[in-house]
């Protein structure tokens, strides 16, 4: 039960921050021209939250 709850609040806050770095990353590339530091903040976050997720799910 505990392994259910934990897992299920951790996808939460992963993609709540997820949300927010991407979020960032479009106010980077819109505002600031700043292309090259947005696609990449947008391209670290992505792969982050997967790689993440996949450690802390497959144990």
């Amino acid at each position: 039960m505990f392994n259910i709850f934990h897992n299920t609040i951790f996808l939460l806050f992963t993609l709540f921050i997820g949300v927010k770095s991407i979020a960032y990353a479009i106010y980077e590339i819109k505002k600031e021209s700043n292309k090259s530091g947005g696609i990449t903040l947008i391209t670290f976050s992505i792969l982050t939250l997967i790689f993440v997720n996949i450690v802390v799910f497959s144990r």
